[in-house]
């Protein structure tokens, strides 16, 4: 398998990704675009699925957003940022000699199934997208759990950060296990803390959870005219099951729903990604 480093600009910075050519003896017409979530890098997770899809014969992308990974610019999450960047990437697929006759499929996981699921339902030329554990309405999916008491005081302090950014122009930066705080994401955090200790150790403003919370694409998924896979994990904690049934439920495309009984992060790993890598595969690999 050969792996070639590409570099575009994206605001102005550099955003660099890896190309994950295709097995010549299965080579397909068509390229995955893979986008990681909240605060990933491409080199975490996403190196064992590009190596199984470019073995099965298919040009697969990754690439980090701007401030993340070795990329240039501020690490901050900013959604229309980063829909921006795959944006780029997309355009530069386009154009490039390489790439622009093969079809070319979206890949999304967490924050950036979301990402991915609005760019199809409002950029021409997407074959078609495969989501998972992600959610359509951040407020909804975060506030869910809680009683009205509890969703009231969520609000507030959120606001009163916010508050306090703009009146002091300060901004309250927080180590991701503070941001990640739930069980699962603890448990996750833990275990890569040595192999991604920079990762790791990146401050974001907590003012990023505002802007989560305004995110939906409720009104999208109706128009998206392609293909779609999803996978829910039936014990996600921090993008609830609930909103994978959501999105599947407004779909009006040709959709097809996996599920599996496992929390948010083990999707990635063991049993769970060697048989949903096999099921990406066969839907990818349909000629649609």
């Amino acid at each position: 398998m050969k792996i070639k480093e590409f570099k575009i600009y994206s605001d102005k910075n550099i955003l660099k990704g890896n190309h994950y050519e295709a097995n010549l003896k299965n080579k397909r017409n068509k390229v995955i675009l893979m986008c990681h979530g909240f605060a990933g890098i491409q080199d975490l997770f996403f190196p064992k699925y590009a190596e199984k899809f470019s073995l099965e014969g298919f040009d697969v992308i990754t690439f980090d957003y701007n401030g993340f990974g070795k990329n240039e610019g501020e690490t901050e999450i900013i959604p229309s940022n980063q829909i921006r960047d795959i944006s780029n990437v997309i355009l530069y697929l386009k154009k490039n000699e390489e790439f622009r006759d093969k079809q070319l499929y979206l890949w999304g996981t967490s924050l950036g199934g979301l990402y991915v699921l609005k760019l199809a339902a409002t950029l021409p030329g997407i074959s078609g997208v495969y989501a998972q554990i992600t959610f359509s309405n951040g407020i909804r999916n975060n506030t869910s759990l809680l009683d009205f008491e509890g969703k009231e005081k969520y609000l507030n302090q959120l606001e009163n950060i916010r508050y306090k950014e703009i009146l002091e122009n300060k901004k309250l930066l927080l180590p991701l296990k503070r941001l990640l705080s739930d069980s699962q994401s603890k448990v996750f955090l833990e275990k890569y803390k040595e192999e991604f200790s920079t990762l790791l150790s990146t401050k974001l403003s907590l003012a990023t959870i505002s802007d989560i919370n305004e995110l939906s694409i409720d009104s999208y998924l109706d128009k998206i005219n392609v293909p779609v896979l999803l996978l829910k994990a039936n014990n996600d904690i921090v993008n609830l099951p609930q909103e994978m049934d959501f999105i599947y439920k407004v779909l009006k495309c040709d959709k097809k729903l996996l599920e599996y009984d496992c929390g948010h992060y083990d999707v990635y790993e063991d049993d769970v990604f060697l048989s949903s890598i096999v099921e990406q595969i066969k839907w990818f690999s349909k000629e649609n």
